[in-house]
């Protein structure tokens, strides 16, 4: 059975959802064990997991196999579920070769077999063999960081390329501290070079626990180097842990909600509003409707009061958060909203051309001309929950130039705050479909990044289909519109 860790707002909807599905928790809170009746379990987890900084999904950390499970069950009990995980795991160790100097950032590129990482500038030649270990991920567009400064990690202990014997930050009790590094000084008598790094887990661990550990690791670190030798090909020696940045889009946020209202009493849009920064307000009122849950509805309506008198108002400054499925977080060109209604904005930015914007795909080999002008403008809708964001781009003398509907999950409008304007908020499925009103000419763009994305894991084929099947529904609409206006 899988033991896991779990922290953050989402808490209590994953708890429910990986105890069916042969997950074991420990170190739960208290509220969660109270909750679902669970002992308080110490131990090591296999997976650890957390909020996002931003609040839009959570963060795992695992071994390759026990992320592939939980992403499985995840998507299978949530649907729409977005995974963005490295090629390469951090802290693998590789046999690599040397491919020569990155033009872009100087460093070293290293071939890892398959993947490619960057070398801090090292006096190496095009063809040299060479040890690396992987110190950052490669989310996105970046290629893995990598370094040849050796670790061997443990779940409680890291072996150190140095005679050394150091502790975690976060062991604090004197006593705590004192034993290990005692215990660490009498185990460095038999590392040769090996020093002792106690991770945070090695407190609640015996004498002969660690020392099991750190002979295992001493095991590995001997077959890893004895593999380097005897290879003659790239090849990973070592799996390290990967993290997964899972991301919660508006669909999911609903699943959740309905999750989590198996459990307790939840307000309408639970999850919503605590990634919105509720938290305090969203608590409170659930501990009311706990204890009198015949003013459920009474008690959410205030809730809902509440969080309107930050949402987004006629001539309030807006952003538009346009994340990419690889993890960039795009924001669009400033807009200032023209009307507002209780689930949707319509928002007015201005541009210096539009031509841009408007262009076709590089897959297609002809151009659209539209006419430059200086003062171009867009009005975009947008919807709550609305699977498009339809944009339509003026010259400034008000004539429609054309219309962009990016496809996405759902529109989230989020309530502005001390710390800056409302925004829209979406996750940009890559396909788009654009239309030019006086040609009637209308075209579906990026397919090939929607493929993309499912080669790299970050959507399932059954996203990509539905983003694919509104794609080809806005294009129909598109044409007919046009044909009409053309007849």
């Amino acid at each position: 059975m899988i033991k896991a860790r779990i922290r953050g707002i989402y808490s209590q909807s994953l708890t429910h959802i990986m105890l069916q599905n042969n997950f074991e928790m420990i170190q739960p809170t208290p509220e969660v064990a109270r909750r679902f009746g669970l002992p308080i379990r110490n131990g090591i987890p296999d997976v650890d997991i957390w909020d996002r900084s931003d609040l839009q999904g959570i963060v795992a950390i695992a071994y390759e196999s026990i992320l592939s499970r939980l992403t499985e069950v995840l998507r299978r009990r949530l649907g729409g579920v977005i995974v963005r995980k490295p090629r390469v795991a951090k802290s693998s160790i590789y046999k690599g070769y040397v491919l020569g100097r990155d033009d872009r950032t100087g460093n070293v590129k290293v071939d890892l077999g398959g993947v490619s990482g960057l070398l801090p500038d090292r006096d190496l030649k095009q063809g040299d063999p060479v040890m690396v270990q992987v110190r950052a991920h490669d989310y996105g567009r970046k290629s893995p960081v990598l370094s040849t400064n050796i670790t061997i990690p443990g779940r409680s202990v890291v072996l150190l390329p140095e005679p050394v014997v150091r502790l975690s930050t976060k062991i604090r009790n004197a006593a705590t501290r004192k034993r290990l590094l005692d215990l660490g000084r009498r185990i460095r008598a038999y590392t040769d070079n090996w020093g002792i790094l106690w991770r945070t887990a090695a407190e609640g661990l015996t004498e002969e626990e660690l020392r099991d550990e750190v002979d295992d690791l001493l095991d590995i670190a001997q077959k890893i180097y004895s593999r380097f030798e005897r290879i003659d090909h790239a090849e990973i020696l070592f799996e390290g842990t990967s993290n997964a940045d899972i991301e919660f889009p508006a669909e999911v946020k609903e699943a959740l909600d309905k999750t989590r209202a198996k459990i307790e009493p939840t307000v309408r849009k639970h999850h919503f509003y605590k990634s919105a920064g509720y938290s305090p307000l969203v608590d409170f009122a659930e501990l009311i409707i706990e204890d009198r849950p015949e003013q459920r509805d009474y008690i959410t309506a205030k809730l809902e009061k509440v969080v309107m008198r930050d949402m987004p108002r006629r001539d309030d400054p807006i952003n538009i958060e346009h994340v990419k499925l690889d993890g960039r977080n795009i924001i669009l060109v400033r807009g200032r909203v023209v009307e507002a209604g209780p689930n949707m904005v319509v928002i007015r930015r201005l541009f210096r051309h539009t031509d841009r914007k408007l262009k076709l795909a590089h897959e297609y080999p002809e151009k659209v001309h539209v006419p430059r002008g200086e003062g171009d403008y867009a009005v975009t809708k947008a919807i709550a929950g609305s699977p498009t964001l339809v944009t339509d781009y003026y010259s400034r003398s008000g004539e429609l130039k054309g219309t962009y509907v990016n496809i996405n999950t759902g529109v989230e409008i989020y309530p502005g705050s001390g710390n800056g304007p409302s925004r829209i908020r979406y996750v940009d499925l890559e396909i788009d479909v654009i239309g030019l009103p006086n040609s009637g000419d209308v075209r579906i763009i990026d397919q090939h990044l929607l493929k993309r994305a499912v080669q790299r894991g970050f959507i399932t084929e059954e996203m990509a289909d539905s983003a694919q099947a509104k794609a080809e529904e806005v294009y129909e609409k598109l044409l007919a519109k046009y044909d009409e206006n053309i007849a």
